[in-house]
C-alpha cells in the first residue's frame, strides 16, 4: 500500500472509531452534586482548564457576576476545550484537571465544529455534563447536556427593520462545499445546488478548503463542478445576501452552522438543513416559532413549503427570531449570560432556591 493511501486508511478508520460519542449515562440524580451547592450563599462558576485563552463569546464567562476564581466558592466547574487541538496529537484525559473529582459537578464546554478533534474521549469524561456546539440526537443526554450555538462572525443589524417581503432576496446561501464522505457533504448533492435560480434565490458555494483540495488532489472526480461554483461564488458579496426574506444554514462539519447567529442578526428568518441536530439553548428558545427545520433528505421540499407561507405568518416568525437574537444571541457578553441562564435552568431541580440570583 502506498503511504498516502496508508495514510488515509489510518485517518479513517481513527475518526470512524472516535465519530461515535458514546457518553457515561448521567442525570442529574445520578451525576451532580446538590448539596455542594445547597451550602453556598450565592451561585458561582469556575471557569478553567487547559492552558489557553478562552475564545469567542466563552472569554466573557470569567467577566459575569456569577465568575469566581475560587475553587471553594464554586457550584460548577466550566472546562473550557481549545480549538486547535488535533485529536492525533492530544486527546487530553481530564482528571489531570486540578477540581476533576470524577467530572463531578464539571461541564465541559466546547465550540468545535467536531466533538472528536478537540474533546476528551467519551469514556474519560466521568460524571461531567457536556456543553457544546456539535451535539448530536444520538449521543445528547437530554435533561443533563446542553447545545450552545457557534459563533457568528458577520453581523447585518443594519437590515432588522425590513420587513421579510421588503428584501432583496427571497432564499441565499453562501459558503462551503464539502467533498469526500464527511459530514455536510450533502452541499455538493444537486439537489442543495438546485435550489439556486439566480434570480431571488441565490446559493453560491466554493470548494476552496485544505480538506476539499487535499481530496480533488487524490480523487479529482470528487471536484466535479467546483470551477462553474467558484465563479458563482465570487459573483456576490455575503452582506448582500444577507439582505433576504430567508437564510439558509445548512449543516457543515458537524449539524450546527455558524449562519444560524448570522442570519438573525440580519432580521431574516432561518431554514436549517440538518439530520440529527440538537438546536441550541433550547431550555431558553423556542425554535419552532422561529426558524424551518428540514433533514437532507427532504430539501426538494424547501422553496414549495416557504413559498407557501403568508405574510402574516412570516412577519411572526420574523418578530420571535430577533427577540431571541437580542435577548439570547447578539454579543459575547449576551451569549455568555445565555449560557449560565441555561445552566442554572438545567440545574434548577438542584438550585431552585437561587433563581433571584440569576
Amino acid at each position: 500500500m502506498h503511504a498516502a493511501a496508508a495514510e488515509e486508511s489510518s485517518l479513517a478508520s481513527v475518526a470512524k472509531h472516535l465519530s461515535s460519542n458514546d457518553f457515561p449515562e448521567c442525570s442529574m440524580d445520578t451525576c451532580f452534586n446538590t448539596s455542594r451547592c445547597a451550602s453556598m450563599k450565592d451561585f458561582r462558576i469556575l471557569v478553567y482548564g487547559w492552558p489557553y485563552e478562552p475564545f469567542f463569546y466563552l472569554r466573557a464567562l470569567t467577566s459575569l457576576p456569577w465568575a469566581t476564581s475560587n475553587a471553594s466558592e464554586a457550584c460548577i466547574f466550566l472546562v473550557i476545550m481549545p480549538l486547535e487541538f488535533s485529536f492525533l496529537k492530544f486527546n487530553p484525559h481530564p482528571s489531570i484537571l486540578p477540581h476533576w473529582n470524577y467530572g463531578l459537578n464539571h461541564v465541559i464546554v466546547s465550540l468545535s465544529d467536531r466533538w472528536i478533534d478537540t474533546g476528551p474521549r467519551a469514556d474519560t469524561i466521568g460524571k461531567a455534563s457536556i456543553m457544546a456546539s456539535s451535539l448530536h440526537v444520538t449521543e445528547y443526554r437530554r435533561g443533563f447536556d446542553i447545545s450552545i450555538p457557534l459563533p457568528g462572525q458577520v453581523k447585518s443589524p443594519h437590515l432588522q427593520t425590513l420587513k421579510p417581503w421588503e428584501r432583496r432576496y427571497f432564499l441565499t446561501f453562501k459558503g462551503t462545499r464539502y467533498l469526500g464522505k464527511r459530514e455536510g457533504n450533502f452541499r455538493s448533492n444537486p439537489q442543495f445546488r438546485a435550489l439556486h435560480n439566480g434570480n431571488d434565490t441565490i446559493v453560491a458555494v466554493t470548494c476552496r478548503h485544505v480538506t476539499n483540495d487535499k481530496i480533488r488532489w487524490r480523487h479529482p472526480e470528487e471536484g466535479a463542478g467546483c470551477d462553474e461554483d467558484e465563479v458563482l461564488y465570487q459573483r456576490y458579496s455575503f452582506q448582500d445576501l444577507m439582505n433576504t426574506t430567508f437564510g439558509l444554514a445548512p449543516a457543515g462539519r458537524s449539524p450546527s452552522s455558524y449562519r444560524l447567529i448570522e442570519i438573525l442578526s440580519a432580521g431574516a428568518i432561518p431554514v436549517l438543513i440538518a439530520d440529527n441536530y440538537v438546536k441550541p439553548l433550547g431550555g431558553l428558545i423556542q425554535w419552532d416559532r422561529c426558524l424551518l427545520e428540514f433533514s437532507t433528505s427532504r430539501m426538494e421540499r424547501i422553496l414549495p413549503m416557504i413559498r407557501a407561507i403568508g405574510r402574516t405568518e412570516m412577519r411572526r416568525r420574523q418578530r420571535y427570531c430577533l427577540l431571541v437574537y437580542h435577548q439570547y444571541l447578539k454579543d459575547d457578553v449576551t451569549l455568555a449570560r445565555s449560557l449560565i441562564h441555561a445552566l442554572y435552568l438545567r440545574f434548577n431541580g438542584a438550585l431552585a432556591q437561587r433563581i433571584p440570583a440569576l
